[in-house]
C-alpha cells in the first residue's frame, strides 16, 4: 500500500488571523441555549454503533519504551476483543505526533487487515499554537480517521474563571477553523475535577459557544459527568446535546469521598444515562470504552506485555458486553 503524501500546513498566523475575524463577529451574536453552536443542517446520524477502546495498556511511551505493541500485535489484540481503537497520538503515547507520517499508516494498514479501524486519535494538544499537532491530524485525515481528541483545558491560579473561559473559547474557535480547513473533527472529552474546564457542563457550553460541533464537538463522558453532576446529569445531557458527537463510557463507585473505578455496570453509571445521550443525539454515535480499574497490586495502571494480555482482553470484552446489552445490540 502506498502511503499518502502529507499536505503542507497553512501558515498558522495568516490562517488564524482570517478565521479570527469571522469568529469575533460570531461572538457578538446572542446565544440560544437549546441549539447553541449547532450546524444549520446537521448530518444524518449513523445507522449503527461504532465502538472502540482507549489503549492505555499496550505501550509504555512512544519514545522507544521497552514495551510497545507492534501494529500487528495491536490488530490481533483488537480482533480478540472485538472493538476498534482510540489510538494515543501524543508525547509518550503509542505514536508521537512527529512520527505520525511514518508510523500511523502502518497501524491503519495492520488494523484494516483485521477489519478494525481507528475511531479517533487522542492528542495531548491544548493550544492551537503547539507544534506537530496539525501535521499529525492531517496525516490522520488522509488515512480516513475522522476525528481527534483534544487534551482539554485546565483552570489555573486565581485568575477569574470567566476570563479563562473567554480565552478557552478563543482557542476553541481557532481549532475549529483549522479543523474545518483540514476536514477533521475535534472532540472535547469531559473530565471530572476542580481544575478540568468543562467538568460542570455549563462552562463547556460557554467554552464552545459559537463553535460548530462538526468541527469541534463534545465527547460526553458518562463516568465523569456522573461524578460531577450527581442527580443533575439529565440537565447536562440536555444542555450539551447539540454539541455531543461522541460518547465515552466507564464506571465508578463512591467510597466515602474517594472515587473507586469499577467494571461497567457495577457502579454509579447506569443504562439510563447512555440511553438519554443516544436519544438526545438522535441515534447511534461513536462510543469509546475507557477502563480505569485494571491496575496492578500497587493500584497503578501498567503496560501489559503482549504475551500476558489475556486479563485486559477479558476486561474489555466484559465491559463491551455490558455496553452492547444496554444498547440493545448484544
Amino acid at each position: 500500500m502506498t502511503h499518502p503524501t502529507v499536505a503542507t500546513p497553512v501558515d498558522r498566523r495568516t490562517f488564524l488571523t482570517r478565521a479570527g475575524l469571522a469568529a469575533a463577529a460570531a461572538c457578538l451574536t446572542p446565544r440560544d441555549l437549546s441549539a447553541a453552536g449547532a450546524p444549520a443542517a446537521k448530518p444524518a446520524p449513523a445507522t449503527h454503533f461504532e465502538i472502540g477502546l482507549l489503549e492505555k495498556w499496550f505501550f509504555d511511551g512512544g519514545e522507544g519504551g521497552p514495551l510497545k505493541y507492534t501494529p500487528e500485535q495491536m490488530a490481533q489484540t483488537l480482533d480478540e476483543i472485538g472493538l476498534d481503537l482510540e489510538l494515543t497520538l501524543r508525547r509518550n503515547g503509542h505514536i508521537t505526533p512527529e512520527k505520525a507520517p511514518d508510523e500511523l499508516p502502518a497501524m491503519v494498514e495492520a488494523l484494516a487487515r483485521k477489519q478494525r479501524k481507528i475511531l479517533w486519535v487522542a492528542l495531548d494538544t491544548v493550544r492551537p499554537d503547539e507544534p506537530h499537532w496539525e501535521k499529525a491530524v492531517r496525516v490522520a485525515k488522509q488515512l480516513g480517521i475522522p476525528s481527534y481528541r483534544h487534551r482539554g483545558f485546565r483552570y489555573e491560579g486565581s485568575r477569574p474563571l470567566k476570563a479563562q473561559i473567554a480565552d478557552f473559547n478563543a482557542m476553541a474557535k481557532d481549532f475549529a477553523a483549522a479543523n474545518k480547513e483540514i476536514g477533521i473533527q475535534a472532540v472535547y472529552q469531559i473530565h471530572s475535577g476542580a481544575h478540568h474546564a468543562g467538568a460542570v457542563a455549563w462552562d463547556l457550553d460557554l467554552i464552545l459557544d459559537g463553535v460548530d460541533p462538526q468541527h469541534f464537538g463534545v465527547a460526553f463522558d458518562v463516568r465523569h459527568i456522573t461524578v460531577e453532576q450527581g442527580l443533575a446529569w439529565p440537565t447536562a445531557v440536555r444542555l450539551l446535546a447539540p454539541r455531543t458527537v461522541a460518547l465515552c463510557v466507564k464506571d465508578f463507585r463512591w467510597d466515602d469521598t474517594r472515587i473507586v473505578d469499577v467494571p461497567l455496570g457495577q457502579g454509579r453509571v447506569k443504562k439510563a444515562i447512555v440511553d438519554q445521550v443516544v436519544a438526545a443525539h438522535g441515534g447511534p454515535l461513536p462510543i469509546c470504552i475507557h477502563i480505569e480499574y485494571f491496575r496492578n497490586s500497587a493500584g497503578v495502571l501498567y503496560p501489559v506485555p503482549f504475551e500476558q494480555r489475556a486479563g485486559i482482553v477479558e476486561a474489555f470484552r466484559r465491559d463491551a458486553q455490558v455496553l452492547r446489552e444496554w444498547l440493545g445490540i448484544a
